[in-house]
Order: structure tokens, then sequence, then C-alpha cells
């Protein structure tokens, strides 16, 4: 006997995670062109889920009667290497970083995004859907000392996120069936990897229906609407290769949807663009250096979502807040000790620029807010100080 997983999640499983922007909140487009974060990933979709489950006890009750799920609280994020810049050259954003930084003329985020995260082993396939997914920038850091490219981790409030496993077909028509017989008016979607098979099937209750098209793969699997029972995708043998959990399966509230299909859309390519790296890059304070040597930079930029339980539903509503922009450095100079104490005690406001490779972040009006510990302790060869600005607004500019 051992207790060695065989199965286990593992760092070095296939996984292609893409997002979309979304045409509203929580609402995957149809035919979607899907993109890539980066060619280079730190880590899979991380999902924080809590679905806030009560214990109910009555009156002279020491034991628990039952177990209540309410509003659902989700959270995803995700770190890669910068290979884009947060905004393309009309100012839209282009890097999803560009949706948590921009805000539109009505103040709400530029976007928010459904991702898809799928990993591989063996016959089965794994997905992680989020939709209606809030951008966070939660940091962008640089570190001269590394050679590696510029890290990004973004974090999202999201509205909804599911995972599903499927077994894989080995080529054959598959049947689909509910578990409800109220189930008679909605339509899923399936698709090949690759879409090589398409194929849409009207579900009819608790009846099996059969696909048309016969499977190799699954790499979607989408309804239309939300069912009442579960919905089981099987194979030829009636093995059970997926279930979509209707709202029988979650107290009533909404069933699953799937993994979006991908229609006339596109998976994401490949970027093949240059790396952001930190060691070309400058930062200046006014017209001049920020200081003789900056160890590290950082900045993120939140958007202080609230969210809030709903009448009808398991989803929370989540409304924009103020946007909270903060740029850290660490850095050493002559006389870096005065200059940081007089700006942080006078309040002293100037423009911070990041010059990237791909164009510039300029923090306006900024002030030191943070001077860090001032002063050298015995035996410093150089002495450094944690410096924290906090900028009114941020601006993006691409070359």
């Amino acid at each position: 006997m051992t207790n060695q997983a065989t199965n286990a999640d593992s760092g070095f499983r296939n996984h292609r995670i893409e997002f979309v922007r979304e045409d509203e909140p929580g609402v995957t487009p149809d035919n979607p062109d899907w993109e890539l974060f980066s060619d280079t990933l730190e880590t899979a979709l991380q999902w924080d889920a809590d679905a806030q489950i009560e214990a109910q006890r009555g009156l002279g009750d020491y034991t628990i009667q039952n177990h209540f799920t309410g509003a659902e609280d989700h959270s995803v994020s995700i770190e890669y290497h910068l290979q884009r810049f947060f905004v393309d050259s009309g100012g839209d954003p282009l890097d999803p970083t560009g949706d948590a930084i921009l805000r539109a003329d009505d103040g709400n985020v530029k976007n928010t995004h459904t991702i898809v995260d799928r990993a591989e082993y063996d016959d089965a396939h794994t997905y992680v859907v989020a939709r209606g997914c809030y951008p966070n920038l939660d940091d962008v850091s640089g570190d001269p000392g590394s050679a590696l490219p510029i890290v990004v981790s973004l974090d999202y409030e999201a509205k909804r996120v599911r995972m599903f496993k499927a077994e894989q077909p080995t080529g054959e028509v598959l049947t689909v069936r509910s578990t409800s017989s109220d189930d008679t008016s909605q339509t899923l979607t399936l698709e090949s990897q690759g879409s090589y098979a398409q194929d849409e099937v009207e579900l009819d209750g608790t009846s099996e229906v059969t696909t048309t098209e016969e499977f190799s793969s699954l790499d979607a699997f989408e309804l239309d609407e939300a069912c009442e029972g579960d919905v089981m995708i099987e194979d030829g043998d009636g093995n059970e290769l997926v279930r979509l959990l209707g709202a029988e399966s979650y107290d009533g509230a909404q069933g699953d949807l799937g993994v979006p299909a991908l229609g006339d859309g596109s998976h994401g390519d490949t970027l093949n663009e240059s790396y952001e790296r930190f060691i070309d890059d400058e930062i200046t304070k006014g017209s001049t250096q920020l200081a003789a040597e900056v160890r590290s930079a950082s900045f993120s930029v939140s958007n202080d979502y609230g969210k809030e339980p709903v009448m009808g539903g398991t989803e929370q509503a989540i409304h924009v807040g103020e946007q909270d922009a903060e740029f850290s450095a660490t850095v050493a100079g002559n006389f870096e000790h005065h200059e940081n104490l007089v700006d942080h005690l006078t309040a002293n406001e100037f423009d911070l620029t990041w010059e990237f490779d791909g164009g510039t972040v300029t923090f306006k009006d900024a002030v030191l807010t943070g001077p860090g510990d001032v002063g050298p302790e015995a035996g410093d060869v150089i002495s450094t100080m944690d410096n924290t600005f906090e900028p009114k607004t941020v601006e993006l500019d691409a070359n």
C-alpha cells in the first residue's frame, strides 16, 4: 500500500489558459476570439471559492439538522511573463492588465473577462471556467538582479466559476440526457479539439439523444440555457464522460452552462513577441532619474470592488469602486535620505515615468507616502530605502 497520489495535480501538466473580453459582465461572446495571457505562465488559473455554507440548528438542537449554501464568493488569479504593453497605439487595452488600469467614460472598468483553463492528463481533461471576471492589477514587478522577464500578477473578482472533468471519447457518437423531464428546450453544443467535429443536441428530458457526429475528443460543451436536472454526456457504452450539474444539485440555484463553444471564433495564437525586461528600463522623477540606483520597482492598481448578495440566485453583484494605484521602488544614492524626507514631509507632487520597451507608464502627481526606514545601520555598505508613492492617476502611452 502506498500513500502517493497516482494522479496528483502537477506543475508539469499541460495547460491552455485563454481569456476573452465580454460583451457584458458574465456573458461570454458568441464565436469568441480567445487570447493568451502570455507564451510563458508562472501559474495556472488559481481559484478561491466559498459557497458560504451555514449549518441549521433549531431550538433545543445540539446537533446539525441541515447544511445550506448561500451566495457564492469567487476570485481567481494568474501570473505570467509580460510580452505586450498594457495598451495599443490607439490607447485601447492590449494586454489584459490594461482593463484593470483604464476606466470607461461611465467610471466602470473597460472590460470584464471570461477565462478558461484547460488541463490534460492522460484520457481526461479538466476545465476551469470563470465568467464575469473583474480585473485588479495585483503587481507588476521588476528586479535588475533577475535576468527573467517582468512578471504580472492579475487578480479577479468573479461572478461565477465552475470546474469540469471530461473523460475523452474514442471516436464514436455520444448520447446526451438530463435527470429531469422538464429539460426539453435547451440546446447543448459539443465540440472536439480543433473543432473538426461540432454538433448541437436538443435535450429531450430523461430520454437519450444521440449526436450525428463522431467525437474523438471533447474541447467544449455548452448549454444555451441552464437546466433543472443534471445533464450527462455519455459514450456509446453508456459510460459517463461529463456531467453538468443542474439547479436541483445546487438547491435551486442556476445550473452549469459548461465550457464555452468556439463556433466560428478562434483559439489564442502564440504571441511570439519579445518579453518585457526590467534591466533595460528607465524610471524618472520629473525630468531626472528616480535615484542613482534603482534596486527594484513595482506597481499595482486596485479597483476596490464591492460584492453583495442579491435576491434571485447565488451570484453576487459586483460594483466597481474607487481606484487605488501604488508605485514602489527600492533606491539608493547620495543624499537620497534627505530628498526623500523633504518630499514626504512637504507632500511634494511630481510625475513618475516608467519607460518599458513597449511604452511608458506615467504616475501623475505622485506623492511619497512612505519613505521607508531612513538612516544607515552599522556595517551597511549601501543604505537603501523602500519608497512607496501614491499617484492621482495612471497614464499609459504605447510606443
